[in-house]
């Protein structure tokens, strides 16, 4: 059994929105878009993680690949922050529709 990372410990919920083929690309290069909810210190926060490769047609051009912190919710906040991952997370059936909207988020999004 493979033990848990620290950095996913805390996380709350979790989607992969899209991600590569290991069927296709065994060896790399992984590329992956996801949502994810945590707890942190004082907190919860909905972060959208980008790593596409530079010539993925999927998202909006010139949004760089980084980790967007979405929303921040206090203590009390639990129930609205995995609310929120679980909805932009969802917000098309098709993945490449889900990263656009992500993206637009991002964009005024702290990055990190």
């Amino acid at each position: 059994m493979s033990s848990i990372s620290e950095s996913k410990k805390n996380h709350l919920w979790r989607k992969i929105v899209w991600q590569t083929d290991p069927e296709e690309h065994p060896l790399g290069p992984w590329h992956v878009a996801e949502v994810y909810c945590c707890e942190e210190s004082n907190g919860y926060a909905v972060w959208y993680v980008r790593k596409l490769s530079r010539d993925d047609a999927m998202g909006i051009p010139g949004t760089d690949n980084a980790d967007y912190l979405l929303n921040y919710y206090g203590r009390n906040g639990r129930d609205e922050a995995i609310e929120r991952a679980v909805l932009v997370a969802n917000a098309d059936a098709d993945p490449a529709r889900t990263i656009e909207a992500l993206d637009r988020l991002a964009q005024s999004a702290q990055r990190t």
